[in-house]
């Protein structure tokens, strides 16, 4: 149900981009790629407390401490407040003193603008950050379908909303349509969550009252986890997100038009599997916890199987992407050689490693998988730019990721054998 939510989320993002492309134009949507692009770090920058409830309510369930569930949970809400509040001052800190237009090499708005719209976005991002905690309390629940449900009602309701706003205000100016989507994502996104964090205290019969003090040492032990799946989310963000900022840097953002393009398109088949793998996080921990050796490893037998299917399929979609761009893009875009073909493969890649990456992610044992993402990260950027000298144009950033994603194919799975092996009863 997970993945049917997501392929239902993923068509409706496909069409919003093709509305939102019509009706920017190539650089006022380049332009707001980066602003979205934005959000989506700013959704990690929680000290990885969100990652930590998937983790940690499963163990609280095994050992029947529904009043320290309940404080725990407070606790998270109350850390991510403060997050959030800290975060915005910050980023109204960095507007301040980074001329965002020179920055990112924006010649088609003012600065003035430029600065307005990310701080705009910033402060819709950040309640949302908040109010986003429900998707990791349903996954930690084991009803991690409702969090895709949510996102599927999201991206539905921001497509109606988009379809009416280019109906009714078609002619406006490029800075009053920006305006006007950054305010229909924000406003909407943070009313389903509400919405749906609700529901989850209804479906669950638990409320934030709590008779049980949160211990300080449960708290310092879960912060320290915590922050470790920070540098885990902020690494891999940096790794496949920066990729948009480079573009922007080293030509132009309406150059960022068909690496998002193509990264869009080869994003719903990720997303699709990503959301059907995203229980198997609490599930994973539950099994651990359970010394359940043999369950973990018929999980990584039945999907090392799969991936064949997966491989054929995901061959199967980049023999038919230059077809279906053509029918999902009104104005002809001009794709770079390989680029397709590159982009097929790293996401293959990615969704064999993220199988294994939720094992760890579920287990908390992060150390040797941080020292590789640290690794990867200092060398994302150089690579880049060392292709993007040799002529390889867009293709480089994804030429980066690829040969990042080989050594990762080759060390997380090595990694959680090792660790399944030396389980005992």
């Amino acid at each position: 149900m997970s993945g049917f939510y997501k392929g239902v989320s993923g068509l409706s993002l496909f069409v919003s981009i093709r509305l939102l492309l019509d009706y920017l134009g190539a650089d006022n949507y380049g332009l707001w790629v980066l602003v979205f692009t934005l959000f989506q770090l700013v959704l990690l920058m929680d000290i990885g407390v969100q990652s930590s409830l998937k983790t940690q309510i499963p163990v609280l369930v095994h050992e029947g401490k529904k009043e320290l569930i309940k404080s725990y949970i407070k606790t998270t809400y109350k850390i991510s407040i403060y997050i959030a509040v800290s975060l915005f001052i910050i980023f109204v800190l960095f507007t301040f003193f980074v001329d965002l237009k020179e920055f990112f090499n924006i010649g088609f708005q003012s600065s003035v603008f430029i600065n307005f719209l990310f701080l705009f976005n910033v402060f819709f991002f950040c309640i949302s950050f908040v109010a986003n905690i429900h998707k990791s309390l349903y996954v930690a629940f084991l009803k991690g379908k409702y969090s895709e449900q949510s996102v599927a009602v999201n991206q539905i309701g921001i497509l109606i909303l988009i379809v009416l706003l280019i109906s009714f205000f078609p002619n406006i100016s490029s800075e009053r349509k920006l305006i006007y989507i950054s305010i229909i994502n924000g406003v909407f996104t943070f009313l389903v969550n509400i919405g749906y964090t609700i529901g989850f205290f209804k479906l669950e019969k638990l409320t934030l009252s709590d008779s049980v003090k949160t211990n300080f040492l449960f708290v310092k032990r879960f912060l320290k986890l915590g922050f470790k799946y920070m540098v885990v989310q902020v690494s891999v963000l940096v790794i496949f997100i920066s990729d948009t900022y480079i573009i922007s840097h080293v030509f132009k953002p309406s150059e960022i038009i068909p690496y998002e393009i193509v990264n869009k398109l080869f994003q719903f088949p990720f997303m699709i599997l990503f959301a059907a793998l995203s229980p198997l996080w609490s599930m994973f921990a539950k099994n651990y916890i359970e010394k359940n050796k043999k369950e973990l490893l018929q999980s990584f037998k039945k999907f090392n199987r799969s991936f064949i299917l997966i491989c054929l399929l995901v061959a199967l979609f980049i023999y038919i992407s230059p077809f279906v761009i053509s029918v999902w893009i009104k104005n002809p875009v001009q794709i770079p050689s390989y680029l397709i073909l590159l982009t097929g493969i790293v996401t293959l890649l990615r969704v064999y490693t993220t199988f294994y990456s939720f094992f760890l992610n579920g287990i908390g044992n992060l150390n040797a998988y941080i020292l590789l993402l640290i690794i990867s990260v200092v060398i994302k950027i150089p690579l880049s730019y060392y292709f993007i000298d040799l002529g390889y144009g867009i293709n480089s950033v994804v030429i980066s990721s690829l040969i990042i994603m080989l050594v990762w194919m080759l060390v997380i799975p090595f990694k959680c054998y090792q660790l399944v092996k030396i389980i005992k009863k």
